[in-house]
């Protein structure tokens, strides 16, 4: 609507036509020159807007739309408050809301299941409210006729699902289910075909090793003997038998694509000596008698030597492959290696013990040493570095493939071994120190490493120093990651288990162990302990010394002693100290964290806290 220069009716015909300026008496005009200023009004009557323009310079009117209202002045859509003036062109429409029937689709995370809701909302007309004449119009809407929206159809939800790229399993009942209802909570309506596993591979072992009892702190004497068990087999004895994996069935989820099943597991059943392969190697049995261990994933049957009176200077040193009985004392410089299990009935006095699977001393140690275990902790540490070594380079092959499709990267032509060699400055600096770890472990167990002479030197020559830059190709590190996963396997397969060894008590001696060290007795003076798994000596007095363990519990009755001795307990990762009385002068370590204890204290269990905190 135009606004005039006087008041202006819907049709922009004049209030008072009849009347003009020319008629009016000059003191009337006069008159009117020095009337009050009246500002502008407007008013809506029936869905239209009048414009009454302001008289004597008062101010024009505001107008603003609410949310069901058009408003256009001069063709243009205003939203917010809008001054109108002079000549302004105002058109006011209703905004309807129009009936809405829609189907809502969704997938879950596993692309496995789709689901489908109809979502329905109803259609308003509305009309201009009328406005009483305002300087300022606040333009506003009413509902006049509510609209009902279609209903669904099998079709719509059909070109929906199609829309989703859904092609499988779709469920035509449900589907006409959810149209014949018009559920609006989500329906499943289409439905992949789910992979199916694979059966595994399993090896069934027959035989048991040395199993274990606790100690009862409350006993007044301990049958060391009482506490093992150990199996022996006659040939021909079936020791273990191995049954073949089943392939799964591949899945397709419900945009179509197929789902490969996972990878089976097939172990390999290997045995060593006294064992041999039947029935296709389905079946592993024992060729001689003695001992069945499980050397890593290596099944052997171990003859045990067995001597019934003192290892001493008439004897000499004894190495056997097997178990080692002595029926007497260990004496003095006598060294006994075995690739099996030791049990001394007698003490061990200034003399060397080595046991692969364990060594028990039924009575006590004097200025000896004592060693569980061989190579089992080297090869754990050495599989550390390597499995290390294969994550990081993995990770590094993935980082050159994606800088490689970088369209950037593409149009700059670095050569990859430049590409290589920055990722290794940054973000993959751990691999060339995780390789000179790994040439130390080498250097003191080279047995370790002779089945791989040429991958160390790989190592070195192609990730350390300049070395990347002769690299043509990430495809060249393809052969040293694989040589390094063998690598891994055999480490793996080198593992013995865990060996512990158990005494009675020890005075000026040393341990050591992949497994766990078990005192049975109270004696405990001056001795330096290293485990594996964890110290028990629950009736146990430690008096000076030190006690190191890679992971696992320490406990003892008494840790010190009443004259402030220098003591030390160590537990290197995760574990706990227990002890009914700890001394001055004894220093607690658990994963870092150490405390010195300077009162005497009862009853404690020292652990490091969620917050990486010594808490005692």
């Amino acid at each position: 609507m135009t606004a005039l220069d006087d008041r202006t009716r819907f049709d922009d015909s004049p209030v008072n036509p009849t009347v003009g300026d020319g008629d009016k008496h000059p003191l009337a005009r006069a008159s009117e020159q020095a009337e009050t200023p009246v500002d502008g009004r407007v008013v809506i009557q029936d869905g239209c807007l009048t414009v009454i323009p302001p008289q004597a310079g008062g101010r024009w009117p505001s107008i603003k739309p609410d949310q069901h209202v058009l408003v256009k002045v001069n063709g243009r859509e205003i939203k917010d408050k809008y001054t109108l003036s002079e000549g302004d062109v105002v058109e006011v429409f209703p905004l309807n809301e129009e009936p809405v029937c829609d189907i809502e689709v969704s997938v879950d995370a596993e692309k496995m299941r789709a689901f489908a809701a109809v979502r329905r909302k109803v259609g308003r007309k509305y009309k201009i409210r009328d406005l009483p004449e305002s300087s300022f119009g606040f333009i506003t809407a009413e509902p006049v006729d509510i609209v009902n929206p279609p209903d669904p159809t099998v079709e719509m939800v059909m070109k929906k699902l199609a829309q989703a790229g859904i092609t499988y399993g779709i469920d035509a009942e449900a589907v006409e289910t959810l149209v014949a209802e018009r559920r609006s909570l989500p329906t499943l309506v289409a439905e992949g075909r789910r992979p199916v596993d694979p059966v595994d591979g399993s090896v069934k072992f027959f035989f048991t090793e040395i199993g274990e009892k606790d100690i009862d702190p409350n006993a007044t004497r301990v049958d060391l003997y009482d506490r093992i068990s150990i199996p022996w087999v006659k040939p021909g004895d079936v020791l273990a038998e191995k049954t073949d994996p089943q392939p799964g069935q591949p899945g397709i989820d419900v945009y179509g694509k197929q789902i490969r099943p996972r990878n089976y597991r097939n172990p390999v059943l290997t045995v060593g000596e006294g064992v041999e392969l039947i029935n296709e190697g389905h079946q592993a049995v024992a060729t001689r008698e003695g001992r069945p261990v499980l050397d890593g994933k290596t099944i052997k049957v171990i003859p045990t030597f067995v001597l019934p009176n003192n290892a001493d200077a008439s004897i000499g040193h004894i190495r056997f492959s097997g178990d080692v009985v002595i029926n007497g004392d260990v004496l003095d410089r006598i060294e006994i290696m075995s690739g099996g299990l030791v049990e001394i009935h007698g003490l061990v006095s200034h003399a060397k013990v080595m046991g692969q699977q364990g060594v028990i001393v039924r009575k006590g140690v004097i200025g000896g040493q004592i060693r569980a275990g061989g190579v089992s902790a080297e090869c754990r540490a050495a599989l550390a570095v390597v499995q290390v070594l294969v994550t990081q380079l993995e990770s590094l092959l993935r980082a050159v493939r994606q800088l490689l499709r970088d369209p950037r990267m593409q149009e700059a032509k670095i050569p990859e071994g430049q590409i290589i060699k920055q990722l290794l400055e940054g973000r993959f600096k751990e691999i060339p120190r995780q390789i000179v770890v790994l040439e130390d472990h080498a250097a003191s167990s080279p047995n370790l490493f002779e089945r791989f002479p040429h991958l160390l030197p790989a190592l070195r020559k192609k990730l350390i120093g300049l070395g990347p830059t002769t690299i043509g190709s990430s495809r060249e590190l393809q052969p040293l990651l694989k040589s390094l996963q063998d690598l891994g396997l055999y480490l793996e397969a080198m593992q013995a288990a865990d060996a512990d060894i158990e005494v009675k008590s020890l005075q000026n001696a040393v341990l050591e162990a992949s497994g766990k060290v078990v005192i049975g007795g109270a004696e405990c003076y001056y001795s330096v302990i290293t485990a594996g798994k964890g110290v028990k000596a629950p009736r146990g007095l430690l008096r000076g010394g030190r006690v190191t363990v890679h992971e696992g519990n320490v406990e003892f009755k008494e840790l010190g002693g009443p004259g402030g001795v220098t003591t030390e307990v160590t537990v290197v990762g995760k574990g706990m100290i227990i002890a009914q009385t700890v001394y001055p002068n004894v220093t607690i370590s658990i994963g870092g964290e150490k405390r010195v204890v300077r009162d005497p204290v009862r009853h404690i269990r020292a652990f490091v806290n969620e917050d990486g905190q010594l808490v005692m």
